[in-house]
């Protein structure tokens, strides 16, 4: 049996770095996999991320919304030598992802994760936090340590219900230098038969530089996940595949679905 995306050329705009398990995960299944990063991670200067350091020793949760976060700040602490032992005298605080991915990516560290929601996203971290908690966060000191330009949702209703939550912008997703022209470029001599989206912010910056693209709202276009799915939808484009659970082992299962489906 031919691998079920064979012949299929699919396009990743994660960032440079975070492209490798998903490329893996889509040429075991007979893509072509091309790479064009619609976003750069760039961490906010040191004395900012120095700031999220210092919350470390006075917070009762710590929440992860990304992985990008958690690899910033630990390696920030760790940089500044107050990184604690996973096992010492001064842990830690208990730790709340958005999914596993960026769980395992706690979990490098040494560290426990006390809370990875159902629902991968903001909507699901609010209903199983809650629970968790005995449906009271009155008083919990959080720190969310995120990207700029994230969706209010989380640390709005968390203030709503009484937590304080102490919100600290870690980085930054900005456009790559020269994507503009190499998109073009790519659209031209090997248009994709899919484009995936894996966060709201690949698929606004890719609607940028895709400006000058002919047509490209008729490209089809795969998402990670009802949040991605409403930005690609604002911007016009046409979505054929969105995971159930938004991971990346998910979304390359919907798209081998897809594809599968077209053939029989």
């Amino acid at each position: 049996m031919s691998p079920s995306l064979h012949h299929r050329t699919i396009l990743i705009t994660r960032a440079q770095g975070q492209a490798p398990e998903f490329q893996h995960l889509l040429e075991e299944a007979g893509a072509r996999v091309l790479h064009l990063p619609t976003i750069e991670i760039r961490p906010r200067p040191d004395q900012e991320l120095d700031h999220a350091v210092e919350a470390l020793k006075s917070c009762d949760w710590l929440m992860f919304t990304s992985a990008n976060a958690v690899e910033i700040l630990l390696d920030r602490a760790q940089a500044l030598g107050k990184l604690p032992a996973p096992k010492g005298d001064s842990p830690l605080p208990k730790i709340c992802t958005i999914g596993p991915a960026t769980a395992d990516k706690v979990k490098s560290y040494g560290y426990a994760v006390d809370l990875v929601p159902e629902l991968y996203q903001a909507e699901g971290i609010l209903k199983d936090f809650l629970d968790f908690n005995g449906g009271r966060v009155e008083g919990l000191r959080i720190l969310l340590p995120r990207a700029s330009r994230a969706r209010e949702l989380l640390p709005q209703t968390l203030r709503e219900q009484g937590a304080e939550v102490n919100l600290i912008e870690v980085y930054d997703t900005v456009v790559p230098k020269g994507s503009r022209s190499k998109l073009t470029q790519l659209f031209k001599s090997q248009p994709p038969d899919l484009i995936t989206f894996t966060s709201s912010s690949t698929v606004s910056n890719f609607a940028t530089l895709a400006e000058k693209v002919e047509d490209v709202q008729q490209f089809r276009c795969a998402v990670i996940g009802p949040i991605t799915a409403a930005t690609a939808r604002e911007h016009g484009l046409k979505i054929v595949v969105q995971a159930e659970r938004s991971s990346v082992p998910d979304l390359v299962r919907a798209i081998e679905h897809y594809f599968q489906q077209l053939s029989t």
